[in-house]
């Protein structure tokens, strides 16, 4: 059953990443785009997003920190439900080529980090 549901997730997370969306309300939450990003960053980076900041050091660092900030006041994904979303999420990303995990990761810094 676990698995489902972390397939599932990790659906979800690849269908919001590859999938253009519209503009979001002004008060729409972006979990799903933050977890998503929290993820992506966090393969590329090397980082444990669960135990993060122990340890953490570089570029990609400091953008994780801002990503699962921004996440961590989201309604709903708060605290360790962001982090597994987001740990979901790198599992995602670390299936994917080389260059499309840095690309993703650059536009979330662009649009999160910057």
């Amino acid at each position: 059953m676990a698995g489902f549901v972390r397939n599932a997730l990790i659906a979800t997370l690849a269908a919001g990443a590859l999938i253009s969306a519209p503009a979001q309300a002004q008060n729409a939450s972006q979990a799903q785009d933050l977890s998503n990003c929290a993820g992506a960053v966090a393969a590329v980076g090397n980082l444990d997003v669960l135990t993060f900041p122990r340890g953490a050091t570089g570029e990609w660092s400091l953008v994780l920190g801002r990503i699962l900030e921004a996440l961590n006041v989201e309604e709903g994904v708060e605290g360790m439900t962001g982090r597994y979303a987001a740990s979901a999420a790198k599992g995602f990303w670390l299936e994917q080529p080389a260059a499309d995990r840095t690309a993703a990761a650059n536009q979330c810094r662009a649009r999160f980090a910057s």
